[in-house]
């Protein structure tokens, strides 16, 4: 009898072990376990904005593996595009003045309206829980945020997909 118990008792812990830690499907920690996993394929790091970089920052900061599969590469900009899952793919574009990143622009393409509104709810819940609360203005989700040294900077998130789909579009810039 006593036998027994143990084994139930370690099928369960390692039943809640397994549910309390999640791993990607190359065997890796997830980076933003209490959020979708696309963010973990978009945002990729909590240093930074997006991919680890910043707005100002050099386009040599911008993620190796982005420039090398770049579909799109020139002087003022770069463009990344990577496959999330089945229904979900996005693209980055980096917007360069003066060989530093002057604004970058995702845009999330999802066929399914549920997971892009979950995308969507928990990229606004990121970057409110990361910089400030958003303000709705015309459709936009609008967050006036300061980066690690101290310049402020604009994020706006929207949805501008259809009754099946989503395709969010998540802006960041400086005023100018």
């Amino acid at each position: 009898m006593r036998f027994s118990f143990k084994i139930i008792f370690l099928v369960l812990a390692a039943f809640v072990f397994s549910c309390t830690t999640e791993v990607k499907q190359d065997g890796t920690k997830r980076v933003f376990e209490e959020y979708h996993y696309a963010l973990d394929t978009i945002i990729k790091t909590k240093d930074g904005i997006i991919a680890g970089v910043e707005l100002g920052q050099a386009r040599k900061d911008v993620r190796t593996e982005q420039v090398k599969n770049a579909v799109d590469q020139d002087k003022e900009g770069l463009v990344y595009e990577q496959k999330i899952d089945s229904l979900t793919k996005y693209n980055i574009t980096y917007t360069f003045e003066n060989d530093s990143i002057s604004e970058i622009e995702v845009m999330i393409n999802c066929g399914s309206r549920e997971e892009g509104e979950r995308i969507l709810n928990d990229l606004k819940e990121y970057y409110r829980t990361k910089y400030t609360a958003p303000v709705m203005d015309k459709g936009f989700f609008v967050f006036n945020c300061f980066d690690s040294r101290k310049k402020n900077f604009t994020i706006t998130l929207t949805d501008n997909g259809g009754a099946s789909n989503s395709v969010i579009d998540l802006l960041i810039y400086r005023e100018k």
